[in-house]
């Protein structure tokens, strides 16, 4: 991967784009689940990143993103590290490879790469739900997965939403001859 000082710039912006964009989500109470989760406004900025600098800078971001949210304690609930990686780590990665995926007939990239960054994210967040995270259930139970896929589903089908509204908004008013979106697969 090839990083020139205008890609490593624009990189710096997406983290602290996104970290403003967690502050928010962390200030804002509505956005916020009450035992954990919240509606993630910062990963429009991971989405951004991924689409216009490429998957594999896209993932640096997710990266560092999680890494500086880390440092400054933002919204971190630490159990043992496999609850961790299942809740924080592989969702800020692979969030940042979504320009990775191809289109799918007439369906953009963007849409394509979204959905299914968001529903690995979805996966592994519903997972550590059922067996770090039961409610009133023994872990791995049929109560803890109806209880986990129900309450994950809620935020990040939201968050979805909210990507897929302003990503592609962002793309077509930004994406010119100075301010190319490489991960953006026209055909």
């Amino acid at each position: 991967m090839k990083i020139n000082v205008k890609d490593l710039s624009f990189m710096a912006l997406y983290v602290a784009l996104s970290l403003v964009l967690a502050y928010v989500s962390e200030m804002v109470p509505f956005l916020k689940m009450p035992s954990g989760g919240s509606i993630e406004l910062s990963l429009i900025a991971v989405y951004a990143a991924s689409y216009h600098l490429g998957w594999k800078k896209g993932l640096a971001v997710g990266l560092l993103w999680w890494f500086v949210s880390l440092l400054f304690g933002m919204g971190t609930w630490y159990l043992n590290p496999i609850q961790y990686s299942l809740d924080y780590i592989i969702p800020a990665a692979v969030c940042g490879m979504a320009s990775l995926f191809p289109r799918i007939g007439k369906i953009s990239n963007v849409y394509v790469g979204m959905l299914i960054t968001m529903s690995i994210r979805f996966i592994a967040q519903v997972i550590s739900g059922v067996y770090y995270w039961p409610a009133n259930e023994v872990a791995g139970s049929m109560g803890a997965w109806v209880y986990s896929l129900s309450y994950n589903f809620g935020y990040n089908f939201v968050t979805l939403i909210i990507a897929a509204i302003i990503i592609p908004i962002l793309i077509k008013r930004l994406n010119s001859d100075r301010f190319k979106f490489v991960g953006v697969r026209e055909s």
